[in-house]
């Protein structure tokens, strides 16, 4: 079981995101191939982006946590899901959109796992195919873990995220929710503990130009990237000169 298979009943009430975020993806997608038409997701969790983009798209979705992925099939039936890992999936098949998002490539603690999902994604990519995907920053990981624990409260459950740094690039994020059983105050503890790491803008813009042509990268306004931005999205383009 992943840690992910532990808390996937409470994930879209706690850690979704909201709509703006997949609106931002969505106009990218728009942007800079309005001509797509098929998207994968990997790492998709239970499939929140992949609704909404399932009304324009044919979509598909990779996840290691099974739990995930059963809430992703009720919400799109039609849809069609993979039990993998982001890092050496093989589906046989080619898309005209990737997405990697919400810091799911962050819980690879490794660049080399990193280079991993470049290449995976550039060889199920059509040519002229985009991949999109975003990352926690090192500044990002740094603050939250200044001043952790956070504590959520959700209908009569609890969340306390404690995010520690364990090493130079790498924190651990300890999850524990507590879901209330009854009216005499019993709650019941689910708890898994999930890694980030997080690299230098130039290290993984270099990795990229191996693969792709790195049309922008931007912070989550669609700002340009600064030493203090906190999410930042790669918009990535395959050509046939890679």
């Amino acid at each position: 079981m992943s840690d992910y298979d532990k808390i996937a009943k409470f994930y879209d009430t706690v850690i979704g995101r909201s709509k703006e975020e997949i609106e931002f993806v969505k106009n990218r997608i728009h942007k800079y191939h309005a001509g797509a038409n098929s998207v994968l997701e990997i790492g998709c969790g239970t499939a929140s982006n992949l609704l909404v983009l399932s009304k324009k798209y044919d979509v598909t979705g990779i996840d290691i946590s099974q739990e995930m992925l059963k809430l992703a099939k009720k919400k799109i039936p039609e849809g069609k899901f993979h039990l993998s890992d982001i890092k050496n999936f093989n589906l046989k098949k080619k898309f005209d959109v990737i997405l990697c998002l919400y810091d799911t490539i962050n819980h690879l603690t490794l660049l080399s796992d990193w280079k991993k999902v470049f290449k995976n994604a550039y060889q199920h990519l059509n040519t002229n195919g985009l991949f999109i995907f975003d990352i926690n920053t090192i500044y990002k990981l740094r603050s939250v873990s200044e001043i952790s624990p956070l504590v959520h409260k959700f209908r009569s459950n609890y969340l306390i995220m404690d995010i520690r740094k364990i090493s130079a690039s790498t924190f651990n994020w300890n999850l524990k929710v507590f879901e209330k059983l009854n009216s005499n105050n019993k709650y019941e503890l689910f708890e898994s503990n999930i890694k980030e790491s997080s690299f230098e803008i130039s290290k993984i813009s270099l990795e990229l130009s191996k693969f792709f042509s790195l049309l922008k990268a931007e912070d989550e306004t669609g700002s340009k990237v600064k030493a203090d931005s906190q999410r930042v999205y790669f918009i990535c383009k395959k050509t046939d000169s890679k």
